[in-house]
C-alpha cells in the first residue's frame, strides 16, 4: 500500500488544477477532502524530500547551475489572509494581494528541480521581520553550496538582483554569479567613466552575437557582456549581462539562458498545478501549499526525463487518470521512488 506522504504530490498527478484539489484527490482514493489536507507534509518536510531527490539525481554532476527568481502568488480576494499584502503585477501594472516567494532551483541544462520557496513580507505585515531578501538570498545560496560540495555551482538571477550589494558578496566568496544588468548602469573601462551601452567595443561585431569585457562597477571587478538578439521581423536588439567570473561570451549566453528554466516552472506551477489555489487563511497553510507544488513539479521533471518527453505539461498529461485503479499504481510508484 502506498506511504501517504506520496499523496503531497496532489497537485502534481493532479489530475485536477482546480480550486477544490483535496476534493478531487479525496474523490480518486475513496476519502474526504478534508482527511486528505490532514495529511499535507509541513513546508520544511517537502523541502527537505525536494533536497533529497535533487542530491539524488544531480548529485554527481560537475557543474550545475542555481536559478533564483520571485514570483507573485496571487490572492485577489483574500484580504482576511494572514501575511497576504498589495503586491504590484507587472502584467496588470496595478496592486494586487498576494504573496511574493522566492524560489530557488537547481539545473545540469536537462533536468531543473526545484528546491525552496521563501515569502517575502514587508515590515508594515510582520514589524518583527529582521531579514531582507538579499539574506534569505544568501541563505539559499550557501545551503545549495553546502548540499553540492564536490559540484561547481553557478548562480543565475534576473537584473533585479544585480545589486553591488549582491555582487560584492559573491565576489567575496567567490561565489560566480551571472545576472542581467540595465543598459545604463555606468562602469569604469580603461580608466573611464561611462555607461555600458556606450561601450563601443562591447557591442558585437561582424558576425558576433556575443562580446564580453572586464571593468569596474562601484570597485567590483565584473565581466559584461552584450548578446546580439534578432527577432523574426529582423529587428535586432542589444541586452546585456554582468558576472563575477571570466568565460567565453557564448558560455555566458548560455548560462544565463537557463533561467528560462525557472519561468518555465512559473508557468506549469501556475496554470497547470495550482500554485495559486489555496484558499486557507493561515500563512502556515500557504507556505505548506506551495512547498508541495514545488514537489509536484519535481516529480513532474523526474517523470519527463524517465519518459522522455519534451516539456512538463507533457508529464502531466501523461499521468492524467481516467480510473482510480490507475492512479493507486501511479502513487505506488511514486512511492518507490520517494522511499
Amino acid at each position: 500500500m502506498f506511504h501517504r506522504n506520496t499523496l503531497l504530490t496532489y497537485p502534481a498527478l493532479l489530475i485536477t488544477s482546480s480550486a477544490k484539489g483535496f476534493e478531487a484527490l479525496g474523490r480518486k482514493i475513496g476519502m474526504r477532502g478534508k482527511e486528505v489536507a490532514k495529511w499535507v507534509n509541513s513546508a520544511s518536510k517537502n523541502y527537505d524530500l525536494l533536497n533529497y531527490l535533487a542530491v539524488k539525481i544531480l548529485g554527481n554532476k560537475k557543474k550545475l547551475t542555481l536559478i533564483l527568481d520571485d514570483t507573485l502568488v496571487k490572492k485577489p480576494y483574500s484580504q482576511a489572509t494572514e501575511g497576504c499584502e498589495g503586491q504590484y503585477d507587472t502584467k496588470l501594472y496595478q496592486r494586487v494581494m498576494g504573496y511574493k516567494a522566492l524560489i530557488g532551483m537547481i539545473t545540469d541544462g536537462t533536468i531543473s528541480l526545484p528546491l525552496t520557496s521563501i515569502f517575502l513580507f514587508s515590515k508594515d505585515i510582520f514589524p518583527e521581520q529582521k531579514e531582507s531578501r538579499f539574506d534569505y538570498t544568501k541563505k539559499i545560496i550557501l545551503k545549495v553550496i553546502n548540499l553540492f560540495p564536490q559540484t561547481k555551482i553557478t548562480v543565475v538571477a534576473d537584473g533585479a538582483f544585480a545589486t553591488k550589494e549582491f555582487f560584492r558578496w559573491c565576489v567575496d566568496n567567490k561565489i560566480a554569479l551571472e545576472t542581467r544588468i540595465r543598459s545604463n548602469c555606468t562602469v569604469i573601462y580603461k580608466g573611464q567613466k561611462v555607461a555600458i551601452n556606450k561601450l563601443k567595443s562591447l557591442k558585437p561585431k561582424g558576425r558576433q552575437m556575443a562580446r564580453t569585457i572586464e571593468a569596474m562597477w562601484h570597485g567590483i571587478p565584473i565581466f559584461i557582456t552584450a548578446q546580439r538578439r534578432i527577432d523574426k521581423h529582423h529587428n535586432e536588439t542589444i541586452v546585456f549581462q554582468a558576472s563575477t567570473f571570466e568565460a567565453k561570451p557564448i558560455e555566458h549566453v548560455r548560462i544565463y539562458r537557463q533561467r528560462w528554466f525557472i519561468e518555465q516552472f512559473f508557468r506549469t506551477a501556475k496554470q497547470l498545478l495550482g500554485l495559486q489555489n489555496c484558499y486557507s487563511n493561515k500563512v502556515e497553510t500557504q507556505e505548506n501549499h506551495v512547498s508541495s507544488v514545488l514537489l509536484a513539479y519535481a516529480l513532474v521533471q523526474l517523470h519527463r526525463k524517465k519518459k522522455r518527453l519534451q516539456t512538463p505539461e507533457a508529464a502531466i498529461r501523461a499521468v492524467e487518470f481516467k480510473n482510480s485503479a490507475t492512479f493507486i499504481r501511479y502513487l505506488d510508484l511514486l512511492d518507490h521512488l520517494i522511499h
